[in-house]
């Protein structure tokens, strides 16, 4: 193998411009001491070989070159930077390679300022791939970095975790380069594995959802056949019971038209009242679909009149908010105009001021310009004046210095004359802005006072409204309360009346109807009633009023049947049933808890019936409980809290809500009501409830009370604070007038002060005014010749021209100063003058549109009244035409009581044979009924007979002339029921005939019960077939969808499995490669571990060293896992390596290292002070090893402090410091010149 010759460094670091450093024998030790640059020689090795800046102790390619600071880091920032802005802007490192041919080899690598780097090969430039590929064909291998151990690294590799051995196993054997590929396509296995798995159970799920979908279609097929058979056997059926039907009513019909001849010898005038009869009974009918209407009408008029009313009330708010809206608008507009004048006066008076002060100043330039400055002095003739003027102070020094203290107390005066002026304008100003806002306070409280006034005028009027209201709900609610017991006790009399008139009648239809229905349905059982009984005589009361509506229901088998039994009812006009159908009846759980409450029963309990009939009874009963006293009943319902209904033994009712009913009456005696006083009862309850019902419509208006209420409680809010808003301008009031007062009692003192101060500035003037005469005298004396050489009558008159323009120039800035003033006055003033004008037309504005609103809002209110107007006249209209029926009403009803008891002396004769007539005609409208039920029953099924002529279509459902109001009125009227049913009956099939030839001889001979039971057994076990199938009828058109889907979902699973297969391959091509890399790295490392261990530790007295091995923590994939290391030093028992010592750590990471780099050796290897930690003992060690194995095949290049290893050294290589050039510099020396 080859070795290092020398590296040769320009501007690296701290290495000053190109110096060579070496050369390296087998063993060289780098010396120096610390900071003079041992590390950057390591760098730069590093460098040369590839290394990465980031592991260089560095943050980029530029800070590799050469800076003094590196070497002086006491310099100062500054002149750092210049010099560094001078330094040089490259740096280069070469290695000097001498390979096993005797061949150099040049690696050189450039560092520019840029961070860029430059490759070269015998000073050829190079990429940086084939750069590195050069250096691994000579085992350097840069990746794994195998041929250098960087400071720190031995106690790294010493603390180390499993995984991160694993890794540095990774990057020594290259299968680290394999992890990024192994994760990646890891990932992508799995995702295929998952998506594979994912359309794998979608396939299953299909394929099981499409399974059961055939299934459900072989279904779904069976059910539309069996159907389709049942509905020809109930054709057949229906057709055989339609021609026995046929057959009866044939014979029937004879004989009626038989009675019906006798009963041609009627007498002519019992016709003529029969027909006056009917005749008078229509036109009454008309009567009272007419009064009728116009009942409609007063009431929709009334609630229009009452709708109104609201709408008229938010108007007239809507007005009164308007109206003050406006005042208030008004208000502040004359605040704003009396503002505006103030405004303009004070805009006014600084205009004023303003040209007062420009004429003055027009005066004072006009006087300026007839002043003539005085003489000029010459230079001698100043020297005179300064020795005349120290003369005049030589002789007045007493009188000077007099005059300069009285100058001193006047200025003192004045200042103080200036401040007491000062204090006296602050204080007009301040009593000016107080008596605005006093102004201002009083204008605001008087706009609170007139608020209040009007606030207490509405809250008054609103209050008596509310009275008002309240008054009515009262009168509401005791009239109601008056209806009620009035309707009450109307409702029980005409109870009465209704039963003792209708009942023995009503009895008689229901059971025919009952009988008709259980022989043209199957599944009719009877009134629940006559299906269960009390279990004791004791609770008979107490069921039947549990019972309750449901005593006198009908139990059919399904709601099929229930259908057909209304139906039926519906054509006959036979009144009305509750039907109780078992199939679908939803019985309430019953709470077995119940059962043990003291002195009670479930009702359920004390009821026999059949077990077919028991989910009506349960339906009808609940878990209501029977209870054997009324105190038994409230101590289960009060005490016991128990949320139950019970009934007692005596009929009395407990609902679940406290509600007490029922109870034992007194029996009373039966009244024979007639036609005339039900009528009047019927009347009476039609008026009690229109009025009742008025009554609750207006209730429900009882939001003009709750408005009523609000709008109080937002008066009296308002008007408190109102009030308290007077209170706070009553007191701000109070405090403005306390604050004038204050104002004018400063301002009399001030004046004093200040008239104090002028008097004493006067006397100090004539004192300086008479001192000043006697300077005077000595003054002309001195200078009066001087003068007279000038040309002036005094000295004074001389100084004072000369003084003239200081004093213009003093002049003119207070002129601008007090300009500037005026200006800046004006300008605020003009703008505030210009605010209020902006607001003024604003409030203008807004006066104008509330005055609009409020027009169009009277507008509105003109309106409504008028439409009330309306309202009014059109309901006194309608109450007086209401009144016009009422009468006519009556009058055909008079007539008609007198043409029935016409009726009833003429007809006694002829009741015998009218009932035995009317019978007859019964008999044969039921079996035409039954004709009828079997046509509709065929259209509601559609179940198509076999036709001669007509058409299926041609059966009506529904009678469009039926109404309910019509069946009222035929009940009180049996021939009018009877007439109508018959009409609705026989135009139902007049237009069809039906073909019954699909009937065998026996099926039209054999009309017996026997025939039919044998048509409903089989069609029963059709239909519990039916029932026991539970199709899916959709199936049969989802299938083909699934089928479709399953096929998608097919191709689906077999792309994913392709991809399965495909990333598999892939992924297990690099899992062999990395698998194989690593493992041939941990078989050589394990193999030679022991070997180098023993090696380092062994000495005389233990010649077998220690024990050191490795393991795998996973087998399989070891990469994936931790890879422990166990060291065993001589004559120690085994133990973690956690537990050595530092010294152990250090030779067992240094055999580690050693085994390592054994398995891709580089032809040198650089230590950088990796015997930090090893004592002198263990120093000579390491020592020893290095010089074994220092050889021709390999190079040591080691930095170190310890003398014991560099004395063993075949060469030194010195690195120090050189300060004068800030540069570190190096020394060889080669000892193996002086080996003893």
């Amino acid at each position: 193998m080859g070795r290092l010759v020398q590296i040769e460094v320009d501007n690296f670091k701290s290495y000053k411009g190109h110096q060579v450093i070496g050369p390296f024998h087998h063993f060289t030790s780098v010396i120096g001491p610390n900071g003079s640059g041992k590390s950057n020689l390591m760098d730069a090795i590093s460098f040369v070989l590839g290394v990465h800046s980031s592991h260089l102790r560095s943050q980029s390619v530029k800070d590799m070159i050469y800076r003094a600071s590196a070497l002086n880091p006491d310099a100062n920032d500054d002149n750092t930077t210049s010099r560094h802005s001078r330094g040089p802007r490259t740096a280069h490192v070469t290695a000097v390679y001498e390979t096993t041919q005797g061949e150099q080899i040049l690696f050189k690598r450039t560092a520019h300022h840029t961070g860029q780097s430059d490759y070269h090969i015998n000073n050829r430039s190079v990429s940086l791939s084939e750069y590195n590929t050069t250096l691994e064909n000579e085992s350097i291998l840069v990746k794994a970095k195998n041929f250098l151990v960087f400071q720190g690294d031995v106690e790294s590799v010493a603390s180390q975790k499993p995984i991160e051995l694993t890794k540095l196993v990774e990057q020594i054997s290259g299968s680290w380069e394999y992890k990024e590929d192994y994760d990646r396509l890891k990932a992508l296995y799995d995702q295929a594995v998952e998506a594979n798995a994912h359309a794998l159970h979608k396939k299953r799920g299909i394929a099981m959802e499409a399974k059961q979908y055939r299934q459900q279609k072989e279904e779904a097929e069976n059910f539309t056949r069996l159907v389709q058979e049942r509905q020809e056997m109930s054709a057949r059926y229906l057709l055989w019971k339609l021609y026995h039907v046929e057959q009866k009513t044939e014979e029937m019909q004879q004989q009626v038209d038989q009675r019906r001849t006798a009963a041609d010898g009627a007498t002519e005038e019992q016709l003529t009242l029969e027909e006056s009869f009917k005749s008078v009974r229509k036109d009454q009918a008309l009567v009272h679909r007419e009064r009728t209407r116009r009942e409609l009408q007063i009431k929709k008029a009334k609630r229009e009149l009452t709708e109104q009313r609201p709408a008229s009330i938010t108007i007239q708010e809507k007005l009164d908010h308007l109206e003050k809206k406006i005042n208030q608008i008004k208000q502040n507009g004359l605040r704003a105009e009396r503002d505006f004048e103030q405004q303009k006066i004070q805009v006014a008076d600084l205009e004023k001021d303003m040209s007062l002060l420009d004429a003055e100043e027009a005066k004072y330039k006009d006087n300026l310009g007839q002043y003539n400055q005085g003489p000029s002095l010459t230079t001698e003739q100043t020297t005179t004046y300064e020795q005349l003027k120290q003369a005049v102070s030589a002789r007045a020094t007493k009188e000077q210095d007099q005059i300069a203290t009285l100058q001193q107390k006047r200025n003192l005066l004045l200042q103080e004359q200036d401040r007491h002026q000062s204090k006296l304008d602050q204080l007009s100003e301040s009593h000016q802005q107080y008596t605005a806002d006093r102004q201002q306070v009083m204008d605001h409280g008087q706009a609170l006072t007139e608020d209040a006034t009007s606030l207490t005028a509405k809250l008054t009027a609103r209050q008596h409204d509310l009275q008002t209201l309240i008054q009515e709900r009262t009168d509401i609610h005791r009239r109601e309360v008056q209806l009620n017991e009035q309707l009450q006790s109307t409702l029980n009399e005409l109870m009465d009346a209704k039963v003792v008139q209708h009942a023995s009648e009503k009895d008689r239809k229901t059971k025919e109807s009952l009988a008709m229905m259980q022989q043209l349905f199957g599944g009719v059982h009877g009134p629940l009633s006559k299906l269960c009984r009390p279990t004791q005589r004791k609770y008979g009361l107490a069921v039947s009023t549990l019972l309750g509506r449901h005593l006198d229901a009908i139990v059919v088998d399904d709601q099929k049947t229930a259908i057909d039994c209304i139906q039926y009812l519906r054509e006959q006009r036979a009144g009305t049933a509750t039907f109780l159908p078992l199939d679908g009846l939803l019985a309430p759980a019953i709470q077995d808890r119940w059962r043990q409450l003291p002195r009670a029963s479930l009702a359920v309990d004390v009821i026999q019936c059949d077990h077919v009939y028991l989910p009506a009874v349960e339906y009808a009963c609940g878990n209501t409980v029977v209870c054997d006293t009324m105190d038994a009943a409230k101590r289960i319902c009060y005490e016991m809290n128990q949320d139950v209904k019970a009934v007692t033994l005596d009929g009395s009712i407990l609902h679940r809500s406290g509600l007490i009913t029922g109870g034992p009456s007194s029996s009373q005696k039966t009244k024979i009501w007639d036609e005339k006083d039900v009528d009047g009862l019927m009347r009476t309850r039609d008026k009690l409830l229109a009025e009742l019902n008025e009554l609750s419509r207006t209730k429900r208006m009882g939001s003009a009370e709750e408005q009523a209420k609000s709008d109080c409680d937002g008066l009296q809010s308002q008007l408190a604070m109102v009030q308290d808003e007077i209170k706070i301008a009553e007191q701000k009031l109070k405090d403005i007038d306390s604050s004038l007062q204050n104002i004018q009692e400063n301002k009399v003192i001030h004046e004093q002060q200040l008239a104090h101060t002028q008097h004493a500035l006067a006397n100090l003037d004539s004192d300086i005014d008479r001192v000043q005469q006697t300077l005077s005298v000595v003054e002309d004396d001195v200078f009066s010749d001087f003068c007279a050489m000038l040309g002036v009558a005094t000295i004074r008159d001389f100084e004072n021209s000369q003084q003239i323009p200081d004093q213009i120039r003093e002049h003119n800035a207070k002129h601008q100063a007090q300009r500037l003033r005026l200006q800046t006055q004006l300008s605020f003033e003009t703008e505030q003058c210009q605010a209020i004008q902006d607001r003024l037309n604003k409030l203008t504005q807004s006066l104008q549109e509330a005055t609009d609103a409020q027009a169009r809002q009277q507008a509105d209110l003109v309106a409504l009244d008028a439409l009330k107007l309306t309202l009014t006249t059109n309901l006194a209209s309608y109450e007086a035409e209401l009144q016009e029926q009422l009468d006519a009403e009556r009058a055909k009803q008079t007539l008609l009581d007198a043409i029935r008891s016409q009726l009833e002396e003429k007809g006694k004769d002829m009741d015998g044979y009218i009932k035995e007539m009317t019978m007859a005609e019964s008999a044969v409208e039921k079996v035409r009924a039954e004709r009828v039920a079997i046509f509709r029953r065929c259209k509601l099924e559609d179940i198509r007979l076999p036709l001669l002529s007509g058409d299926m279509d041609d059966v009506l459902i529904d009678d469009s002339t039926t109404t309910t109001q019509q069946s009222m009125s035929m009940d009180s009227d049996a021939m009018e029921v009877d007439d109508l049913s018959q009409r609705s009956i026989r135009s139902t099939d007049w237009t069809v005939q039906v073909d019954y030839s699909a009937l065998d001889d026996d099926e039209r001979q054999d009309n017996s019960s026997h025939m039919d039971k044998r048509f409903q057994a089989d069609l029963k076990r059709r239909a519990q077939e039916l029932s026991q199938m539970d199709p899916n009828l959709k199936a049969i058109d989802r299938l083909d969808g699934i089928e479709q889907r399953l096929i998608d979902l097919e191709e689906e699973y077999r792309t994913t499995r392709k991809a399965v297969e495909t990333t598999r391959t892939q992924f297990d091509q690099v899992k062999r490669k990395r698998l194989s890399l690593f493992q041939a790295a941990f078989t050589h490392i394990s193999e030679h571990i022991d070997a180098v261990y023993k090696e380092l530790t062994k000495t005389v007295t233990f010649p077998l060293g220690g024990t050191a091995y490795l393991t795998l923590e996973e087998s399989h994939e070891p990469y994936l896992k931790g890879l422990l290391y166990h060291a065993m030093p001589p004559m120690k028992r085994f133990r973690d390596m956690d537990q050595l010592s530092g010294g152990e750590k250090s030779m067992a990471a240094l055999a580690l290292l050693f085994a390592i780099r054994s398995y891709q050796p580089s032809p040198f290897f650089v230590l950088d002070e990796v015997d930090a930690a090893l004592d002198n003992t263990n120093v000579k060690r390491v020592v020893s090893y290095i010089r074994r194995h220092a050889n021709d095949q390999f190079q040591f290049i080691v930095i170190s402090f310890k003398n014991i290893l560099y004395e063993r050294a075949q060469s030194l290589v010195g690195i120090y410091r050189d300060v004068d050039h800030s540069s570190s510099k190096s020394l060889t020396l080669k000892l193996d010149e002086y080996e003893e």
